[in-house]
């Protein structure tokens, strides 16, 4: 095609003169020169895919390792208190039990002669005043009027059309809420009060305006310092709040403070806090108590928060505040509670505790009634739960070895190299995805690395343990046909029989650690010669945790190392995701390939350049050729 462009700034003349199809011509050219770039964005895709096959097995690993080879896993081989399953009954709702690492099959007795109780300090009764007046009740021009009363939970609408008297405005209360469950009465002036009856359940009363009509609350004597409920209300702030509580007035010192030390912190309560404040400002200290308003009893509470006779809980209020005799109907500037141990009696031997919950002889109990009776506590071995953990970790050691033999017996083949961009284009996206999958395929055949770790994981389970009499063949898990590369099978009956006749030897087929060099955490800092001793001496579990940290550890070694499958490709979750031999040989080819594209768009603009000066140099010959054709023509 001929024509003008320009392309970076350079001008190009294609076949303006030669005729000739310049742009097909350089891309035949470039076609051939690109045969290095092709190969090179081949390696690095091969390099890529490597790496996260190798990724995906580290994973793999990763996880496997993590749930049975870490000691902070609940499921870890490597510690007793996995093997040490039991199941724990008891006959009484007043002692629960578990068990801890150092218990053992058996039955107890517990009685509960006292509960462990925290230091409080409380009021016996609500703290709030009653619903009272302010002002004597009038019961003149009633009629018309009205007023809202909330008991408890059911809210009512009070008429006076017919109330003239005390006696009348009772009948009209009880109209509304039902008899018997509130009672209104009135002092020597004439001050209404209205209180729950006798025996009647009823907690909490509010009385308020009605949404729409006439009130009758001023008529009442419910005035603007009237009590209108017998609750506090903890969004109120202390100082609307200082005249309400039954047992005294709250007072605030010159700077409008409550100051209160609380075993030995002192804390200040602005006249402006709400009570909800309040009791934020406590339970935020360190003083070691916690204070809680109930809303159903009206109670303040403030309860150490250990339990125990040898736990006081002590408040000295300054400035006179008042506050103790308020809240806890305490005269005087200072309270002080103490609180009470348990007394148990375990197997016939009486204990003395600070909290009601308490561990003897590897059982953790926890007592919640006191009772003359015995609780029988039963300890047994939970067989089944032990059972589970080996059997999962049998299927999860099948799934891992299945998964990297797969990766290493899979045969790669060469003629599915990676696809170039040129054919790519002539694919559809299906048949690029086809290529691509037989080309990821056999890409770790026969790889060194997991082929000795794999090797090294199958030797371990066979290899006798120094001081056990046992071994994985004894307790009724085998090794499959040499075409199974190490997949075990378990005789349920022969591995439930061996759990039920001997945990211990069990547990310390895996659990047990080097004698010699079992202090050290981390093998791979061991010389040759002590990681032989080490392996001979430890468990399976620990010979596992060896094997897999020389491979996938994430932590340097003694000489700078990370697990060599971690050295090699890395992961995503550390700082070998960008130093590890594949990040290295990708970033390369990278380098090499932006070198090779550079030097090929040089090589592009170079055969524009020549094709541009030959159109040049035959435009010039055509000129010339045209004056002398008219020079010619004119004679």
């Amino acid at each position: 095609m001929s024509g003008i462009s320009t392309v970076n700034g350079t001008t190009r003349y294609t076949g303006l003169a030669s005729g000739l199809d310049v742009d097909s011509i350089v891309e035949s050219l470039m076609t051939a020169e690109k045969t290095k770039l092709n190969s090179l964005n081949q390696d690095l895709q091969l390099a890529e895919w490597k790496q996260e096959a190798y990724q995906d097995i580290i994973d793999d690993i990763t996880e496997f390792y993590d749930t049975y080879f870490s000691t902070t896993s609940s499921s870890s081989l490597m510690l007793q208190s996995s093997f040490l399953k039991f199941d724990v009954s008891s006959d009484s709702s007043a002692v629960t039990a578990t068990y801890t690492s150092s218990a053992s099959a058996g039955t107890h007795t517990v009685t509960v002669s006292q509960l462990a109780t925290a230091a409080t300090l409380s009021n016996s009764t609500n703290i709030s005043k009653e619903v009272q007046g302010s002002s004597s009740a009038d019961y003149s021009s009633l009629s018309g009027t009205s007023f809202v009363i909330t008991v408890d939970d059911a809210t009512r609408t009070v008429s006076l059309d017919n109330v003239s008297d005390l006696d009348s405005l009772q009948e009209a209360i009880d109209a509304a809420v039902g008899e018997g469950k509130v009672v209104v009465s009135e002092d020597d002036d004439g001050v209404l009060s209205i209180t729950a009856a006798d025996d009647s359940g009823v907690q909490e009363i509010a009385i308020s305006a009605p949404s729409s009509g006439t009130s009758a609350l001023s008529k009442l004597g419910f005035g603007s310092d009237a009590n209108l409920s017998n609750r506090l209300t903890i969004s109120t702030k202390l100082s609307a709040l200082a005249d309400q509580f039954s047992n005294g007035t709250l007072t605030f010192n010159s700077l409008g403070q409550i100051e209160l030390t609380i075993n030995g912190t002192t804390l200040q309560f602005d006249s402006d806090d709400t009570l909800s404040e309040m009791i934020s400002k406590v339970n935020s200290s360190d003083c070691g108590a916690t204070m809680k308003y109930d809303e159903v009893s009206g109670k303040l509470t403030l309860t150490a928060n250990d339990t125990g006779a040898g736990n006081t809980l002590t408040v000295t209020e300054s400035d006179g505040s008042n506050f103790l005799e308020a809240a806890f109907g305490i005269t005087g500037s200072t309270a002080t509670a103490s609180g009470k141990d348990a007394i148990v009696t375990v197997d016939g031997v009486k204990l003395t505790r600070s909290s009601n919950t308490f561990t003897v002889d590897g059982v953790k109990y926890t007592v919640t009634a006191e009772t003359s009776e015995k609780a029988n506590i039963t300890v047994t071995q939970d067989s089944q739960a032990i059972y589970d953990l080996i059997s999962n970790f049998v299927d999860a050691y099948n799934d891992l070895i299945d998964t990297i033999n797969s990766a290493l017996d899979e045969d790669y083949d060469s003629d599915y190299a990676p696809l170039t961009d040129d054919q790519k284009e002539e694919m559809t996206d299906d048949e690029i995805e086809q290529w691509e999958s037989k080309a990821k395929t056999g890409l770790l055949e026969n790889d060194s690395t997991l082929k000795s770790l794999v090797r090294n994981l199958r030797q371990s389970l066979t290899d006798s343990v120094s001081g056990i009499s046992t071994s994985i063949f004894g307790i009724g898990i085998s090794s499959g046909s040499y075409d199974e590369k190490g997949k075990l099978y378990i005789d349920e009956d022969t591995l439930m029989d061996a759990i039920e006749s001997d945990p211990e030897a069990i547990m310390n087929l895996f659990t047990q650690k080097s004698e010699t060099y079992g202090s050290t955490s981390d093998a791979r800092n061991l010389t040759s010669k002590q990681q032989s001793v080490r392996y001979s001496e430890e468990g399976l579990a620990w010979r596992f945790y060896d094997i897999l940290t020389k491979n996938v550890a994430t932590k340097v070694d003694s000489s700078g190392d990370k697990g060599l499958l971690i050295e090699l490709a890395g992961t995503d979750d550390d700082s070998s995701a960008t130093d590890n031999t594949y990040y290295t040989k990708i970033s390369k080819l990278e380098d090499e390939i932006a070198d090779e594209e550079d030097r090929l768009d040089d090589y592009e603009d170079s055969l524009y350049t020549k094709y541009t000066n030959l159109e040049t140099y035959l435009e010039e010959m055509n000129q010339q050729l045209a004056t002398l054709q008219s020079l010619l023509g004119s004679d």
